[in-house]
């Protein structure tokens, strides 16, 4: 008996049957915990014992909901790991040969996938919230709750009153697909043989980490909303300025440590040669990263001043919408082809612009019938004062944020008021701005700490600042000088970028006496400002040195800019570029990867000997639909990365093994550039010798006298003969054996004091066209990311042991 029970609950996990239970007792556990709370939360101030009963229910209900969501995680992976293609989810992102690590990657790839990645962290949030929160538990878990309830409704795909809710990530192709012959087959399971596969571009080990820190990002976003959303309730608008500040700084730590990640994906799986491309994906995770950034200011100066609680509300309650929103645009469907990182539409949008509704009215309904009692000062803030100051950078953060969501949301203005507009260069065009937005932003960053809250003397300011602004203007003219920045622009970047690091790190020695444990707000404007500097060198002195400079035009796919700077490179024949010969040396296959060996050697500039050798190995992947998928590889230096990869490769399937490159005119003296080779009419010879050729009577004969040259400076001579016999034009061929290569001498154009050349290049099927970028410095922008996330964590351990001090004063007054 015991057997088969033990059989029978095997049958469920392979069936995914109990992972569609879990979804369904995750949701219905998650409603009862959020009733639960919000009833302790009514209750708490009038019947305790009450208030308490119901608190423990609410804590039973949400650690169900949150096994259930540890379970559903489980019976994902045990389908995804045992290749049980008969689920959809598990046919659609993943394949027999995917390696167990990119197994991981399965899960957050569909929709299904990231809202269970969304559940598991808010459940976990949840659970630190119940352990630590304290009074304000009810309250907040209130809210959490209604998350969790959303969250868990997008995974149980059943029919409500006609209508689906959700999408079950252990829906059955049988199930979804009905209509097709072979599910009519009971053996049907074993027929399917493969999955569809990952992704190419998300096979890649920033995808393994990338997507979890920066969903954890996501659900912490909930924290400092619901303290605020808390706060509202109770009318309590001083104890939970502490806690929320502390979540905000972990949630901004969290979302900015995933953007960056994602831009370390971009840089090395992604081909157009950079870190940030103003995705539509990548802008709605950076988005709420600024406004909450905002927030955080502004509830700075709260705390010190009294200013700005209202809009310290907004702020942070908008970060949470503005999440939402990024969700409901890149899933919905609605961006289409616009974004390589969107989901497909899975009929969900119905349910996803209602769950963004339902938070935006909650807040705003909260807002509203409390904004009276919200307190305010009576004064303004004065002009030399830090609240001020701190308020017109988070003014400018709050309006860079809405330029570029406006400009995000093309796409869903296009389809509700019929208008056709694209932006077709998105660097270009979101860089006219973010520019600006970041050259003021971080001068603010740099100077605002030395006002003192409240009011200030606009002299002992200036002396304050006088010295890092000198240093500052003395140092970006030095480097302008010797780095050749003349565009203003680039200046007034570099300027900015020096002041907030000079600035920031003069604050920290001498104004806070070197005391670095209180510093983390400096720590991470000084890593904002060496993000600047990355920037500014790696994008706007980045060189491309696979210069074409052949003319060679490499046909579909290719538009002018690509022609001009990617080289074709046959197997064996270095090319030049800039200080390195480069040479491809052959491929090799991965599983569904192709390896392109591409050797780099630079000389030494006196000897023909090698300085330094390096091989890189970008990939490509030929997809399905996408045709080819390359993927990058990188020689990394202090100072610069050599960045590389293949644009396009031979057809190793044609049978063809000799290529005519090309037929040319030539008069003596002339030279042609064909097929990376230079070729030099030397004379016409009227006597020529050639291995085949016997001289008759009545022959008219010549040789073309030629000099190859290849690209790396080797040099070859050849004498293929024309010849007319008894009327009949005919020759003979000349070979180059290093080459591969067949020149034919064709005919004579007298009238034209030319003849007419043709070379075939055999066995030469063996090629790819790729494109190198020098990116310099660009260490300085990953260092930049590192110390601002150090200081954020810097700022939480410094609120953390506020917070511990004034316990420990309150439990000693009592």
């Amino acid at each position: 008996m015991e057997e088969l029970q033990i059989n029978y609950i095997g049958e469920w996990l392979r069936t995914g049957q109990l992972g569609h239970l879990l979804t369904i007792v995750s949701l219905v556990s998650a409603l009862l915990a959020t009733a639960s709370f919000y009833i302790a939360t009514t209750q708490e101030d009038q019947q305790l014992d009450l208030a308490n009963s119901w608190k423990r229910i609410g804590r039973v209900s949400f650690g169900i909901s949150g096994l259930c969501v540890i379970g559903i995680f489980c019976v994902l992976f045990y389908l995804i790991f045992n290749h049980r293609f008969e689920y959809k989810y598990v046919w659609q992102h993943s394949s027999l040969e995917l390696p167990v690590y990119y197994m991981i990657s399965c899960f957050w790839e569909g929709q299904e996938g990231s809202f269970l990645l969304w559940s598991f962290w808010t459940v976990v949030l949840g659970g630190f919230l119940m352990r630590w929160a304290g009074k304000w538990e009810n309250s907040v878990m209130t809210f959490v709750g209604m998350m969790q309830i959303f969250l868990a409704a997008m995974l149980i795909g059943i029919y409500f009153f006609g209508y689906k809710v959700g999408s079950s990530p252990f829906l059955l192709l049988r199930e979804d697909m009905p209509h097709l012959p072979l599910f009519k087959n009971a053996n049907y399971a074993n027929l399917i043989g493969d999955g569809n596969g990952l992704n190419p571009l998300l096979q890649n080990y920033w995808m393994v980490i990338h997507p979890p820190v920066l969903f954890l990002g996501f659900a912490a976003t909930l924290i400092p909303f619901s303290y605020c959303m808390a706060g509202l309730w109770k009318r309590n608008f001083t104890d939970w300025v502490l806690p929320t500040l502390r979540w905000s700084l972990f949630t901004g730590a969290l979302l900015g440590t995933g953007i960056l990640m994602g831009g370390a994906w971009a840089y090395e799986a992604l081909s157009f040669g950079g870190f940030w491309a103003w995705d539509p994906v990548e802008n709605a995770s950076l988005v709420p990263w600024l406004v909450l950034i905002a927030g955080i200011h502004t509830l700075l100066a709260y705390k010190h001043s009294g200013h700005s609680l209202g809009i310290s509300l907004i702020l942070i309650s908008a970060s949470l919408w503005t999440i939402l929103y990024s969700t409901f645009l890149t899933r919905s469907g609605v961006l289409g082809d616009t974004s390589v990182h969107s989901f497909t539409d899975l009929g969900m949008s119905g349910q996803l612009l209602f769950f963004l509704l339902f938070f935006i009215a909650l807040s705003i309904f909260l807002m509203l019938k409390n904004w009276s009692v919200v307190p305010k000062t009576e004064k303004e803030e004065h002009l030399y004062s830090r609240e001020f100051w701190m308020f017109i950078g988070s003014l400018l953060l709050s309006v860079f944020a809405l330029l570029i969501t406006i400009d995000t949301s093309w796409p869903i203005f296009n389809k509700v008021f019929g208008t056709n507009r694209t932006i077709t260069d998105p660097i270009t065009h979101y860089n006219q701005y973010a520019v600006w937005f970041a050259i003021m932003i971080a001068i603010l960053s740099a100077v605002v700490q030395y006002f003192r809250y409240k009011k200030d003397d606009l002299g002992r300011f200036l002396r304050k600042v006088a010295l890092a602004t000198v240093i500052s203007v003395v140092l970006t003219g030095i480097i302008a000088f010797f780095g050749e920045i003349t565009t203003i622009v680039y200046i007034l970047i570099l300027f900015a970028a020096i002041y907030v690091i000079t600035a920031n790190a003069a604050y920290i020695f001498m104004v806070l006496s070197g005391k670095i444990k209180i510093a983390g707000g400096s720590v991470a404007h000084i890593g904002v400002g060496l993000m600047l500097l990355g920037i500014l060198f790696s994008s706007g002195k980045k060189e491309v040195i696979s210069l074409n400079r052949l003319g060679i035009k490499f046909g579909e796919g290719f538009n002018e800019q690509d022609n001009r700077e990617n080289v074709l490179l046959y197997k064996g024949l270095p090319i030049q570029m800039n200080e390195y010969w480069v040479t491809y040396v052959g491929d090799s296959i991965s599983g569904p990867n192709h390896f392109y060996e591409v050797r780099y050697e630079k000389k030494k500039k006196k000897e023909d000997t090698a300085e330094e050798v390096f091989v890189l190995f970008p990939n490509a992947q030929f997809g399905k639909d996408n045709g080819l998928l390359p993927n990058p590889d990188a020689r990394h230096y202090l100072t610069k990365d050599v960045f590389t990869y293949v644009s396009s490769v031979a057809d190793k399937e044609r049978t063809d093994k000799g290529i005519e490159l090309k037929e040319i005119e030539l008069g003596i003296g002339d030279t042609a550039l064909v097929g990376g080779k230079f070729l030099i009419l030397k004379n016409i010879n009227p006597n020529p010798v050639h291995p085949m050729y016997l001289p008759l009577d009545g022959d008219i004969a010549a040789g073309a006298k030629l000099e190859i040259q290849t690209m790396d400076g080797r040099k070859y001579e050849a004498e293929p003969v024309y010849l007319i016999r008894r009327s009949e034009e005919t020759g003979f061929d000349d070979f180059i054996d290093d080459l591969s290569l067949t020149l034919k001498f064709d005919k004579i154009y007298p009238k034209k004091g030319k003849v007419k050349l043709s070379m075939i290049q055999e066995e030469m099927t063996d090629f790819i066209i790729m494109k190198a970028i020098v990116f310099p410095y660009i260490n300085v922008l990953w260092g930049g990311c590192l110390i601002m996330v150090i200081g954020f964590f810097m700022s939480i351990i410094q609120r953390y042991q506020e917070g511990k001090r004034k316990r420990k004063r309150k439990a000693a007054i009592e």
